[in-house]
Order: structure tokens, then C-alpha cells, then sequence
């Protein structure tokens, strides 16, 4: 890792905002028989597009990404043939997505100070926009926490685990949760530690915040920003790369 960077402004020691780009994923829905970072989205691998528009962000100091063992060194081969300067390591991935966010965070404790920002993102979501990265760290900054979501355009229903409709929230209350979501180093840290500790797995970052009483900040993003999961979903990436614009 390079030296920390050290600039004063009004006094104050600049934050450094850091990103973990999570990439141990196996496949294993998308049928590819390998992982699906690497399947060809415009010509290039997903996680191109994935890393292109972060290395662009002027919200994004270090990237790190967490890989499985298998895929490291082709990431590292990736990262060097298109230049991507912001990514500072490819870590091993652990047995699942939380944990491996959290051995990283482990590793950077000695490096960060408690009000740095880091953000976790899905690498095989290639479509937020670099507005969308300034917006939801300028608002992880103020609040502590906070994660891209879309707005919800379809009605949502609770069911009673038995296939009965238990509660229909209201619409306007509800949003589907993407990547990034971004915390303090302190906040992301503390709230990882303490589902380790009491073993507890969540279904995101954001979960494991509101479970130590804190509330990330809902930042509205395009319905463009989506996870690439099902074989659907990347024709529809393609058409979408056709006009995309960051």
C-alpha cells in the first residue's frame, strides 16, 4: 500500500475515501461456469465498467477488491492492462460476501482514521454513475452512513414465510437497495464486528448498520445502477452500454 496522504484544510487533516469492490462471486446463477465478472459486456469483462467509472471518480481515492484465490492473478492482469491506478490490492475473498468485506476492513483499521469513508460496491454493478458516487459519499459524510437505492415502482408484499400476504407496505416508503453503501470507517467497522460477533449474516452492509443503531441516509440512484445476476440481465446490460452515459 502507498504512503497515506497527508493535506491540511482549514486546519483539518483531508479524509481519505476508500473502496471495496467485492468480486468473489462464482457464477453460479448466471450458468457461465466461472465467475461473472469476467463475461464479455461492449467487448470487454463486466468488472471493466465496473472499476473504469470509479478510477474517473473524483469521490474515490483507493480501491480494493476482494476476489476469489482462483481469480486474483486475472484481475491483477485486468488492472494493469487498462491502467486502473486507483486499486491498491486484490484480497483473497473469504467463504462469503460479509466476511470478506470485513477481513478487509480488519486490514485497513491500522490505516484509516474513524471519520474516512468507505464504501462497499458490488462489482457486477457497472452502470452508477460517477454523480451517484459524489452524491452518496457527500451524504455518508454528513450522516455517518448512507446507500444508493431506486425508488420502488412496483407494489411490495410481506408474506407470512407461508405464502400469504402478511402486510403491503406503503409504496413511497419502500426502495430496492444498490451499491455503493458508504460509511465511516468507524460505523462500517463497528457495525461488521458486531454481526461477527453475534454471528448474525445480512443481506447487506446497510443491514448490519441499522442493527447498531445506525440509520444509513437513502440516496436515490437510476434504475440503470442494478446487480448483473441472471443470464437476462446482461442482454440487457449490452443494450443499456449502447447509451449509457456516466
Amino acid at each position: 500500500m502507498g504512503k497515506r496522504r497527508s493535506f491540511k484544510v482549514c486546519n483539518k487533516i483531508w479524509q481519505m475515501n476508500y473502496l471495496i469492490v467485492v468480486a468473489g462471486g462464482r457464477g453460479e446463477r448466471m450458468g457461465l461456469g466461472f465467475n461473472k465478472v469476467f463475461a464479455k459486456l461492449g467487448g470487454r469483462p463486466l468488472i471493466y465498467w465496473t472499476l473504469a467509472v470509479f478510477e474517473k471518480s473524483k469521490s474515490i481515492d483507493k480501491i480494493i477488491i476482494s476476489a476469489g484465490t482462483e481469480d486474483i492473478e486475472k484481475i491483477k492482469k485486468l488492472i494493469k492492462k487498462y491502467k486502473f491506478k486507483k486499486v491498491r490490492d486484490v484480497i483473497g475473498a473469504s467463504f462469503s460476501r460479509q466476511e470478506s468485506t470485513f477481513v478487509i476492513l480488519d486490514t485497513l483499521k491500522k490505516q484509516l482514521k474513524k471519520g474516512d469513508l468507505v464504501g462497499v460496491h458490488n462489482a457486477a454493478n457497472p452502470f452508477v454513475s460517477k454523480a451517484e458516487i459524489a452524491e452518496v459519499f457527500k451524504n455518508a459524510k454528513r450522516y455517518g452512513a448512507a446507500l444508493l437505492a431506486q425508488a420502488a415502482r412496483d407494489t411490495v408484499k410481506i408474506s407470512n414465510g407461508q405464502g400469504k400476504v402478511a402486510q403491503t407496505p406503503l409504496r413511497q416508503y419502500c426502495w430496492y437497495a444498490q451499491t455503493p453503501q458508504v460509511a465511516t470507517f468507524a460505523n462500517l467497522f463497528k457495525a461488521h464486528k458486531a454481526a461477527k460477533a453475534q454471528k448474525f449474516t445480512g443481506t447487506d452492509d446497510a443491514q448490519l448498520l441499522e442493527r447498531v443503531a445506525i440509520k444509513p441516509k437513502i440516496v436515490p440512484c437510476s434504475h440503470m445502477n442494478f446487480k448483473i445476476t441472471f443470464p437476462q440481465d446482461l442482454v440487457m446490460a449490452n443494450y443499456i452500454l449502447k447509451t449509457w452515459a456516466e
